[in-house]
């Protein structure tokens, strides 16, 4: 596909905010009205998952899956990409839900790895079914996997995720480094649920050459009706972990997302990273922005405010049109996600697994 040229924005914000869709002829990099750049894309593949953890979906499921017809073909996703790859995006996450339920998810892979110009492809997963699909994804284009793990008690596993089978993730871990994958664990920590395994999940990636990763629940769909008593912040986690860390001040990685790492106390180099919307959040710096399964983008995780993509590409629209839609949906990015805010609750209507996470 014919990459569109990179050109910035007439001026560090436009003539009037938003946009109009004749303010530019070809596709600008995106920006808000704070100056924010985005690099990053989190793009939903689809809103079904083969778990139902406790933090992200309801026991039966959510109630408003989307009809196939609704989701985004592999072809509309992959255009969308390229888009993106023209306005700046350099990093593109496949989320769910869960990717790998989605039918031949491999093929997605293949077509935005040979059809766009990104940098770097990668996926979320929760690896139940990663131990099949590992080589054949590696071998489409994919470059990594965050592998969502809570627990190694295969009990408390299945009772965190109602119902999930450790063994099968453990398995999709390993094949997934056995074929290069570069791989992370992403852990959320539950006071009373898994507090006194975060340690044990800090050697286990170790011992393996991965960087674990601890994420501070947010109060998003399921995440809301947990009582407040069982969330932890980074803080907390660091207690926990004690020794294992050298005390220092934590570090990010440039254009790959919002975690922070602290490094192992004995110098060997190894990281746990810390994501902490609620204990720091990052939305001054944020550079990600959201398409969920349906073709809505979103500027953030906490909004319901939305463009659909997919209605203007089967409405006919072109790549411009597609280009004004996304600094459009920018346009009302606020400074900050607000959970901590007492008189904001539009996010607690926010499912984690119908946005993408």
């Amino acid at each position: 596909m014919r990459r569109l040229p990179l050109v910035e924005s007439r001026s560090a914000v436009y003539d009037e905010w938003p946009p109009r869709p004749g303010d530019f002829e070809t596709i600008p990099l995106l920006r808000d009205s704070r100056g924010r750049s985005y690099t990053y894309l989190r793009l939903s593949v689809t809103d079904r998952c083969d778990l139902a953890c406790v933090y992200c979906m309801p026991p039966s499921g959510e109630e408003d899956h989307t009809l196939r017809r609704e989701l985004l073909t592999f072809e509309e996703a992959a255009r969308l990409v390229s888009v993106f790859a023209a306005a700046g995006i350099r990093r593109v996450r496949l989320t769910g839900g869960e990717p790998l339920v989605r039918k031949d998810i491999v093929r997605l892979v293949d077509l935005i790895h040979r059809r766009t110009e990104v940098e770097q492809l990668v996926m979320t997963t929760n690896a139940t079914r990663l131990s099949e699909l590992a080589r054949p994804l590696r071998d489409a284009g994919l470059f990594g996997v965050n592998i969502s793990i809570d627990t190694l008690d295969a009990d408390r596993f299945a009772e965190i995720t109602r119902g999930g089978d450790l063994g099968c993730v453990l398995a999709g871990i390993h094949a997934a480094l056995d074929v290069g994958l570069d791989v992370k664990l992403n852990t959320v920590p539950l006071r009373g649920r898994n507090d006194d395994d975060l340690a044990r999940i800090v050697e286990f990636a170790w011992s393996l050459g991965v960087t674990p990763r601890f994420i501070e629940l947010m109060p998003l769909g399921e995440g809301a009706k947990l009582p407040q008593s069982m969330r932890m912040d980074t803080d907390d986690v660091i207690t926990v972990l004690g020794d294992q860390l050298h005390r220092t001040t934590a570090t990010g990685v440039e254009g790959h997302g919002p975690a922070r790492y602290l490094s192992a106390s004995d110098g060997s180099g190894r990281r746990v990273g810390f994501i902490t919307p609620m204990s720091n959040d990052f939305c001054d710096t944020c550079n990600r922005v959201r398409i969920t399964a349906r073709g809505d983008i979103r500027a953030c995780l906490a909004s319901r405010r939305a463009i659909n993509l997919r209605n203007i590409m089967r409405a006919g629209g072109s790549d411009l049109d597609l280009a004004w839609a996304m600094v459009w949906s920018l346009s009302g990015k606020d400074r900050g996600h607000y959970f901590l805010d007492a008189d904001e609750h539009e996010h607690e209507h926010v499912g984690m697994s119908l946005i993408g996470g």
